[in-house]
């Protein structure tokens, strides 16, 4: 009979305790989330939506220098996200602005180069698709239709702004 007795006690305060940790009410009992674990990096960061906005003169397909603002917005730089692009240039002595979006594709490597990063920008409004390859991940520069850049002057890339 005290055995029974016994062994009902020791169930019913196992029973109180785990459902007191259930509610992390119980005091010194140290439970583990998954931010304690090694594998999880502890980055507020991790899984939110990031904007990256790349600002610069960029060649045309026409000859012309645009001036382009580019926001991407992804989870990382080399994740597949979605774009805005503003481009302005001057056509016959007026000022042209055209914008498009869309979704933003990552490639890893090129013909020439199997570790390099290119965004291929794919617009909703079915206009051509823009290759541009990643610099660090502080500049793009624009890849003509064999993924060669289109100009090797440094002032014709987009830079990355803070």
């Amino acid at each position: 009979m005290k055995k029974s007795v016994f062994l009902a006690a020791t169930i019913f305060s196992f029973f109180v305790a785990s459902c007191n940790s259930c509610g992390n009410k119980q005091q010194g009992v140290v439970i583990e989330t998954e931010t304690d674990s090694i594998f999880m990096p502890n980055d507020s960061t991790v899984a939110d939506l990031q904007t990256f906005v790349y600002e610069g003169l960029m060649p045309m397909d026409n000859g012309t220098i645009a001036d382009y603002t580019l926001t991407i917005k992804s989870l990382g730089i080399d994740e597949n996200g979605t774009y805005a692009i503003l481009s302005t240039f001057t056509s016959d002595t007026s000022l042209i602005k055209v914008q498009d979006n869309g979704q933003s594709i990552v490639i890893i490597g090129m013909p020439d180069d199997t570790t390099a990063i290119v965004y291929q920008l794919v617009s909703a409004n079915k206009q051509p698709t823009l290759n541009l390859m990643l610099h660090g991940d502080t500049a793009l520069s624009k890849l003509d239709k064999q993924m060669k850049p289109v100009s090797k002057d440094f002032k014709h890339k987009l830079l990355r702004k803070k």
